[in-house]
């Protein structure tokens, strides 16, 4: 008889059966990716997370009576930061073309505050929420980035109530108009340049909205899309608010 130390254990069914499980959600996830790609999945979760939080700003307006403001920026990490700030009707008056933006969009968008005692004092706009956009570079490469709107990749013209959304960015030409590009000015049709290109969005407190940057009256147009090679030639996903319904739309 062998002894027992010399007697070797296999694989029991429960164990291969184990392993086959595991491979098979590795490889399911693999395909996943392969098929929809990270970067298609980094642009609409963004598109969907900014669409959220134009909704979060209209119900605070309606809910408190006081103007609420989206601030949609690029610094030079090229991320996208989006600020909801709340703003009551107060001096003094701003330049929405020329927001310095060096200190944040809380104290651009500064306001004069009446103390319990009769003075006033300037006190920065209250922040309700922030979110941030991926880049696309380091650790974010592979992630989002914007199409111009005057690509012909663009379907146009866009249904009710959006058609007399401009896509168009008057002040941005990329060097080329179907590939993506990392800049805002490019992807949003009411954005205005400067150190830190941005946009602001008004909500009004009867649920209708502003476009305050820009110029444009009858509402504004994100476009988002992978920055990958491999996934380039993918339609971008447009987010689209009408002006002055409010009314807001993912293309």
């Amino acid at each position: 008889m062998l002894p027992h130390s010399s007697l070797r254990r296999g694989f029991t069914l429960i164990e291969l059966m184990s392993a086959v499980v595991i491979l098979t959600v590795l490889a399911t996830l693999a395909l996943t990716v392969r098929v929809y790609g990270l970067g298609r999945a980094r642009v609409n979760n963004a598109v969907f997370d900014v669409a959220a939080l134009f909704s979060t700003a209209q119900l605070q307006a309606l809910r408190s009576g006081v103007p609420h403001y989206l601030v949609l920026q690029q610094p030079a990490d090229g991320r996208v930061r989006i600020t909801l700030l709340e703003r009551p009707d107060a001096q003094p008056a701003i330049a929405w073309d020329a927001l310095d933006l060096s200190q944040g969009p809380e104290a651009a968008l500064a306001f004069q505050r009446t103390r319990p005692d009769g003075t006033s004092e300037l006190s920065p706009a209250t922040v309700r929420d922030r979110l941030t956009l991926g880049g696309s570079a380091g650790m974010d490469a592979g992630g989002l980035a914007f199409l111009d709107l005057d690509s012909p990749r663009l379907r146009r013209p866009l249904p009710p109530p959006f058609h007399t959304t401009p896509l168009t960015t008057p002040s941005f030409t990329p060097v080329d108009l179907h590939l993506p590009t990392r800049e805002l000015l490019g992807g949003c049709s009411f954005c205005v340049g400067g150190a830190q290109p941005y946009g602001v969005i008004r909500f009004n407190p009867d649920g209708t909205v502003r476009l305050e940057t820009g110029g444009v009256e009858t509402g504004g147009t994100l476009a988002l899309m992978p920055n990958t090679p491999e996934e380039s030639r993918f339609a971008p996903r447009l987010l689209t608010i009408a002006a002055p319904a409010g009314a807001v739309r993912v293309f």
